[in-house]
């Protein structure tokens, strides 16, 4: 008892001790840490969209003719719609045998047809019209084409520009939560100690959506841009 009794007081001396140390500490050289924000509504300033145009046949040639043909009616829909013919990419040609299978259906060496696929790409600044695009291209399906079609992916073109003029509106955020703070204990504000930048967040309208690597959607039209940073000030007496 008498050992845990000493034990006790020991503890008791040492916190006040560095209590009273980091009381010192703050009176001497008191500064005060806080975070500023910012952000601002955007809309995508580009679009892309993608899908995978596939044919089969008999032999090479038919399968060939087939894809060409409907690579060809997907190419019309994309400029019946107002894009411009250097808006849209074809890649090269894939192709893929397919082979016979036995009664047990394991496949065989001999070949029953070929598959060919390529893909198409559209990039414009009409990003409704790319929206629009990624929709009515399912609709050749109707008509025998077969395409998948992929989610249309937005961006913005002037990220950088955006990420400069938030992180000062977030900075002069983060002076100004300093002040009422500083005020409010009787002190104001001294110079800038330390300043650190957060990542950003760009995420549907509306989204409340946070991430400690930070976002960056590309499935919306219309965005949210967030910023944070933190600053650590000291405070005058």
């Amino acid at each position: 008892m008498f050992l845990l009794g000493a034990a006790l007081a020991l503890g008791f001396v040492v916190a006040a001790r560095e209590l009273s140390r980091a009381v010192t500490t703050l009176r001497e050289r008191p500064n005060i840490r806080v975070k500023g924000s910012a952000e601002r509504d955007v809309r995508a300033a580009r679009a892309s969209w993608s899908g995978t145009i596939a044919a089969q046949g008999a032999t090479l040639p038919e399968a060939y003719a087939a894809l060409d043909a409907a690579s060809a009616r997907v190419r019309g829909l994309v400029l019946q719609r107002g894009f411009a013919a250097g808006d849209v990419r074809l890649s090269s040609v894939s192709s893929e045998s397919v082979h016979e299978r036995d009664a047990r259906g394991t496949a065989t060496n001999r070949i029953e047809s070929w598959r060919l696929s390529r893909s198409i790409r559209v990039e414009s600044p009409d990003v409704s019209a790319v929206e629009a695009l990624s929709v009515a291209a399912t609709d050749l399906v109707g008509e025998g084409v077969e395409i998948s079609s992929n989610a249309p992916e937005f961006v913005l073109t002037d990220l950088e520009t955006l990420k400069k003029g938030l992180l000062e509106e977030a900075t002069r955020n983060g002076h100004e939560r300093a002040r009422i703070l500083a005020e409010g204990g009787g002190g104001g504000v001294g110079p800038l100690a330390s300043v650190s930048q957060g990542v950003f967040q760009i995420v549907p309208r509306g989204s409340v959506e946070v991430s400690d690597y930070g976002a960056y959607d590309t499935t919306s039209i219309e965005k949210t841009i967030k910023a944070v940073v933190t600053l650590e000030y000291s405070i005058r007496r």
